[in-house]
Order: structure tokens, then sequence, then C-alpha cells
């Protein structure tokens, strides 16, 4: 591939997963597990909180 090739394809929005997406994904998955052992940390502390949580994951798996 070609100097040309990497720009056109770039304008075309194809390229390639660089570092910045890898630390954005991990950075996303670091989240993510912090939030899903804060909510567990939460519910152990106090039952009740689990009807919130649940609710949050019925409505994001319900999202479209």
């Amino acid at each position: 591939m070609t100097t040309t090739d990497d720009i056109s394809s770039t304008v075309r929005g194809e390229h390639k997963p660089g570092k910045k997406n890898k630390a954005r994904r991990r950075a996303a998955k670091g989240l993510a597990w912090f939030a899903l052992l804060l909510t567990a940390g939460l519910v152990l502390a106090e039952p009740w909180l689990l009807l919130p949580a649940a609710a949050l994951l019925a409505a994001i798996a319900l999202w479209d």
C-alpha cells in the first residue's frame, strides 16, 4: 500500500485501528469494570439498590 492509498482510504473513512482507539477501548473497559464493581459493592451494602441497577440493565438491554 502506498501513501496515496493510505490517504484515500483515510478520506473514505477506512482506517486501521491505532494506538488511540486501543487506549480508548482500554479506558472504556476499565470504566465498565469499575462501574460493575462499584454497583456490586453498593448492592452488597444495601440490597434494595439491586432494583435500580436491574432497571438500568433492562433499559440498556432494550435500547434500540
